[in-house]
């Protein structure tokens, strides 16, 4: 498992990449936004781990993350039609 600064990191990244998104003529901006504001309420979840089950915390942090992910590419697959 990556260290939860490299994790933090790999996340804001992936915020700015889903907010370069949001520029793209056509797609709608205001579920993007929100995507991109749920990706980076991400990152405080890193810190504070459960106790007993962190590989289902991480796996559960993972899943989310693709899901706001998806939800861009969505948009983003919708505008190019």
């Amino acid at each position: 498992m990556a260290s939860r600064r490299k994790l933090k990191k790999q996340i804001s990244y992936i915020a700015g990449d889903l907010f370069l998104a949001r520029l793209v003529e056509g797609v709608n901006r205001e579920a993007i936004v929100e995507a991109i504001h749920n990706v980076l309420a991400l990152i405080p979840r890193i810190s504070h781990t459960q106790p007993g089950n962190v590989k289902g915390y991480y796996k559960k942090l993972h899943e989310d993350l693709n899901k706001e992910i998806q939800v861009v590419s969505d948009e983003l697959n919708k505008s190019a039609k």
